[in-house]
């Protein structure tokens, strides 16, 4: 396989060590050819060039494709275009960009451990996280980050894997809440989604329905943001039954009214369970009832979902960049769905659940059209 490599640090880091099958939204699958094969104009197409790139593998989203140079030993991301060669520096050579691989992996990993970060999940903590990951990465490959100030695919990928920190899967058993974070979450899901703020209610604000005791808490000491895209809520007045708040309450009217969905749906709240519901409205029977299963799971799926809206807008309006083939939406667009259905697969359990018709609406093009 690496006969093809002049770089002798190379061809002995190929011959030892090899590449996993698939790391950090990039796929390695090519390598199990037995070959190194040279970059060509496209798939199956002929070389172009000097032949001194070899493929490595392809990002899995987006264009272009993870390649060797053969003589200098630098990893690139690289396409022709036209007939003419762009291409982004991953690495400064293949132990760098194997190290690198590893950081990317680690961020979402060690969010696994509930100790991790001193047991804490949320909006603060994720941010710790991708400065320490890019941090350590600069330790990893230090010219790379000499060489180019932002470079490609690496600070998108840490911020991807870095949501992994937002919430802590619930640990009070059935009668719990589905995810335990910081309040900061809410807070900074409220800046993201419409900068109105945050609503706690007063304990006498909430009717003696809402039995449910970790919903009680989450609303009076973590709240709701306020406004958004997706999900609005009253800023003020006591939390009222369905029937009390709405002319036509359906068969959700003993259910609490917190808010507003999509498409003007009301947000129906089981006051015994927690559940997360909104009324059969369309004219086919459809939404399913069910949203999410409680708050805290439809509050980390919105985060979850204002993060990467966020990055997306961000790398619109982003100057900086000087990037030739890395396309950072592309990657966005092919994690937004699974990230979000992660949190509560349930809730795109059947074409009739809203967020899985959100996700999947050809008008708006998806979750980030």
């Amino acid at each position: 396989m690496s006969e093809a490599v002049a770089d002798p640090g190379s061809r002995a880091f190929l011959a030892e060590h090899g590449l996993p099958e698939a790391a950090a939204y990039l796929d390695f699958g090519v390598l199990a050819q037995g070959r190194l094969a040279e970059l060509t104009a496209w798939p199956g197409g002929p070389v172009v060039g000097d032949g001194r790139l070899l493929v490595l593998g392809e990002p899995e989203y987006g264009s272009g494709q993870v390649v060797l140079d053969a003589v200098s030993g630098d990893v690139w991301l690289a396409e022709w275009t036209d007939g003419d060669l762009r291409r982004d520096l991953l690495a400064s050579d293949l132990p760098a960009f194997v190290g690198l691989l590893r950081e990317a992996e680690s961020v979402a990993r060690a969010a696994e451990d509930r100790e991790a970060g001193n047991g804490h999940r949320g909006a603060g903590i994720t941010q710790a996280v991708v400065q320490v990951a890019e941090e350590r990465m600069r330790e990893v490959d230090p010219r790379l980050f000499e060489t180019v100030a932002r470079p490609a695919h690496w600070g998108t990928v840490v911020r991807v894997e870095a949501l992994a920190w937002g919430a802590w899967p619930g640990t009070a058993g059935p009668g719990g809440l589905a995810y335990e974070f910081g309040a900061d979450l809410v807070e900074e899901l409220a800046l993201l989604s419409g900068e109105r703020g945050v609503r706690r209610y007063r304990p006498e604000e909430l009717p003696p329905a809402l039995t449910h005791e970790p919903t009680r808490r989450l609303l009076t000491e973590t709240g709701l943001a306020l406004d958004g895209q997706l999900f609005v809520v009253p800023p003020e007045g006591p939390l009222r039954s369905m029937a009390q708040a709405h002319a036509e309450p359906g068969p959700l009217r003993d259910h609490l009214a917190v808010g507003w969905w999509v498409e003007g749906l009301p947000i129906a709240l089981d006051g015994a369970t927690g559940r997360v519901e909104v009324p059969p409205r369309f004219g086919d029977g459809r939404p399913d009832r069910y949203l999410n299963r409680d708050l805290s799971a439809l509050l980390y799926a919105l985060w979850t979902y204002e993060k990467l809206r966020d990055e997306w807008w961000q790398s619109e309006e982003d100057t900086l960049q000087d990037w030739a083939v890395h396309d950072p939406q592309a990657l966005l667009l092919a994690v937004v769905d699974r990230l979000v259905e992660a949190v509560d697969p349930e809730a795109f359990a059947t074409p009739a659940h809203t967020w899985r018709m959100l996700a999947e609406d050809p008008y708006t093009g998806g979750l980030l059209g």
